[in-house]
C-alpha cells in the first residue's frame, strides 16, 4: 500500500514538472525578441518586414537618368536683369552739330537674360558609373545665354531736352524703333555674356545639375554620390 502511494506521488510530481515546463516555454516564446537571424544574410524584423544585408542587384543608373531623353529639357541655371540706355538726337540741320540746333531724348531698356544647360542631348556616354568608388559622373555642356527678354513695362522714354532752335518731339519711324530695340538688345547681350559671368554660370550649372540627378541616383542606391563635370 505504501509503495503504491509512493508511486502515485512520483507520477504527480513528474506531471507537475511537465506542466511547469510547458507554461515557462509559452511565456518565453511570448516575451522573446521579435528579431530572428536566419541564413543567407536576411534579418527578420517582424512579420511584414525583412532586411537584406546584401541584395547583389545591379542597377544601370544611365537607364534611369536617360529614361526621359525624348523630352526637350533645358535647365535654367540663372536669370539676370540689366538695364542699358541710348540717347536719341535730332538735329535741325543734319550736317551741323551745335547744341542750340539739336534736341535729345534718353531711352532705357531693361531686360532679363536666361542662362541654360541643355540636358536633352545627354547620352549613355555622358553617364559614367564607377562601382568601386560608388560614384556616378554626369558630363554636361557649359551653360549659355539662351535668350534676352525685354520687359515692355520697364521701357523708359524720358522727356525731350529741347534747345534754343530745336523744339517739339523727336519723330521716329517704325524702322527707327526697330533699330533702337535691336541695338539695345545687342548691348544687353554683351552686358550679360562676359567671361566673369561664364565662370559664375559654370559653377552654378555644376551645382544645379547635381541637385537634379542626385535624388534619382540616391533612390536607386543611397551609397552612390553624384559628380558633375563640364565637357
Amino acid at each position: 500500500m505504501k509503495n503504491r502511494q509512493k508511486g502515485l506521488n512520483i507520477a504527480a510530481g513528474v506531471l507537475a514538472a511537465l506542466l511547469i515546463a510547458v507554461v515557462l516555454r509559452g511565456l518565453v516564446c511570448r516575451v522573446g525578441p521579435s528579431r530572428m537571424q536566419v541564413s543567407d544574410g536576411i534579418e527578420q524584423i517582424d512579420l511584414d518586414r525583412i532586411y537584406l544585408h546584401s541584395s547583389g542587384v545591379e542597377v544601370s543608373f544611365s537607364d534611369v537618368i536617360l529614361s526621359s531623353q525624348n523630352e526637350t529639357r533645358k535647365l535654367i541655371v540663372s536669370t539676370q536683369t540689366g538695364t542699358v540706355s541710348t540717347k536719341l538726337t535730332d538735329r535741325l540741320i543734319k550736317q551741323l552739330d551745335f547744341d542750340f540746333m539739336k534736341k535729345t531724348q534718353n531711352v532705357f531698356y531693361t531686360g532679363t537674360g536666361y542662362y541654360v544647360v541643355d540636358l536633352d542631348n545627354l547620352t549613355a556616354a555622358n553617364v559614367l558609373e564607377d562601382h568601386d568608388e560608388k560614384a556616378v559622373t554626369i558630363r554636361v555642356d557649359h551653360p549659355y545665354l539662351q535668350a534676352v527678354e525685354i520687359d515692355p513695362s520697364r521701357i523708359i522714354i524720358e522727356d525731350v531736352e529741347e534747345s534754343l532752335l530745336a523744339r517739339g518731339d523727336i519723330r521716329l519711324s517704325v524702322a527707327d524703333y526697330t533699330a533702337i530695340e535691336e541695338d539695345l538688345r545687342s548691348r544687353l547681350e554683351e552686358k550679360f555674356d562676359t567671361a566673369a559671368n561664364g565662370r559664375s554660370m559654370d559653377e552654378l550649372a555644376v551645382k544645379m545639375v547635381r541637385q537634379v540627378y542626385e535624388p534619382i541616383v540616391k533612390a536607386i542606391d543611397p551609397r552612390y554620390r553624384v559628380v558633375v563635370e563640364l565637357k
